[in-house]
């Protein structure tokens, strides 16, 4: 149990590197390649779609891979991948370019995502994953407020310099896993491929599961695309993605962890998980009616709750619900849905930004982003399946 705490923490500070690097550059990669370069919104959306299909559409292959293999070898491969996607993106002004940079950043989340998600699935229990996943949210609200503002800082140089300190945080991840990381393994090698398949094929509960995060996905997505673009539009600057995304991390570290502890010595985790998705398809209900930045601001925060109350339980429904001889593969499936989900939201938002901007209708996507949260919502109030973990 000793080991399993040093290991859980060594976890917790992986995370603030991995999440304050990618923050750091992520939410300005839109901005620069329409505003400052002139690529069509389209266009940026297709490659940051690529790095979501080419990591969690091939999640299942990562998981396979963290079933039957070394967790720590597999984290690094997948930190060395990050590596030179993030440094090749500040060097590339083209669009064949920008694919190939979100390519290799989008293979080594293939290898790192499904193995770093199974390390947490055995070193925590059914009782305090929910907890540890919440504070290990915490961990990644800190490191999102911190990753935008050092963004902010080395955009005034060049939008290279972001690029190379994302580098460099993933470069540390790199040093962390080869040396710290936990040897665990997801499932049993002795286990076929073709019966793990079988197993997961057959388990329609969790099919259903990852069905409804399709469809929570293809709205939630929004944070990182059509609510970028908002907020420029308001603001005027393009700084304020960066106000946008402090405040959204910010919340989650101020409130997620001692919040949904709370709630869960109160609720089970499908019924938080339902409230909050309920909340985040209201904020998303709600856009339309806000014109000005402090209240934009606003919006994010409520956004925020939503998110905090839903992601933790989410995950931790994810992973309880998994087979434990192919819970790499399980994890897999997860991601693939979150790819199919959060990747068809980013083209789905890219092209009615574009479209809305055409017509002269920049309110016209909101409310369908919002009614299928929630639907999301409906179908995790109802599930009273999910609870029988």
């Amino acid at each position: 149990m000793a080991n399993h705490r040093k290991s859980l923490a060594v976890l917790l500070v992986f995370t603030f590197f991995m999440v304050t690097g990618f923050e750091m550059i992520m939410p300005l990669i839109i901005g620069h390649y329409v505003d400052d370069l002139g690529f069509l919104a389209t266009k940026v959306a297709l490659a940051l779609a690529v790095r979501k299909f080419s990591q969690q559409g091939l999640a299942m292959f990562g998981g396979l891979l963290a079933d039957r293999r070394d967790i720590r070898s597999l984290i690094s491969l997948g930190m060395f991948l990050r590596v030179l996607g993030f440094s090749a993106l500040g060097f590339t002004r083209t669009f064949p370019g920008l694919l190939l940079s979100m390519a290799f950043i989008g293979f080594g989340g293939v290898l790192f995502e499904p193995a770093y998600q199974t390390a947490i699935a055995f070193l925590t229990t059914d009782g305090n994953r929910a907890r540890y996943l919440s504070l290990n949210n915490t961990v990644v609200g800190v490191a999102s407020t911190l990753g935008p503002l050092i963004g902010a800082l080395l955009l005034r140089v060049d939008f290279r310099g972001v690029c190379l300190g994302a580098a460099a945080c993933f470069l540390m991840n790199l040093v962390i896993a080869a040396a710290w990381m936990p040897r665990v393994r997801g499932g049993t090698r002795s286990v076929p491929v073709r019966r793990s398949f079988s197993t997961l094929a057959g388990d329609g509960r969790y099919l259903r599961f990852v069905g409804l995060m399709v469809v929570f996905w293809l709205a939630a997505s929004q944070i990182d695309i059509s609510f970028p673009l908002r907020i420029r539009e308001i603001a005027g600057t393009p700084e304020s993605v960066s106000w946008m995304y402090s405040v959204y991390a910010a919340v989650t570290a101020l409130f997620q962890y001692p919040l949904v502890s709370w709630l869960l010595r109160r609720y089970s985790p499908r019924r938080i998980a339902a409230a909050g998705t309920g909340i985040v398809g209201l904020s998303l209900l709600c856009v339309p009616l806000v014109a000005r930045t402090g209240p934009f601001l606003a919006l994010v925060a409520l956004l925020t709750l939503g998110m905090l109350l839903a992601r933790p339980n989410q995950q931790s429904l994810a992973l309880a619900l998994a087979d434990r001889e192919a819970t790499g593969l399980y994890v897999g499936f997860n991601y693939l849905g979150f790819a199919v989900g959060s990747g068809g939201g980013a083209l789905l938002g890219g092209m009615l930004f574009d479209l809305s901007r055409l017509w002269g209708t920049p309110n016209l996507p909101w409310p369908l982003y919002g009614v299928v949260a929630l639907l999301a919502a409906v179908g995790f109030a109802r599930g009273r399946e999910f609870d029988g973990v």
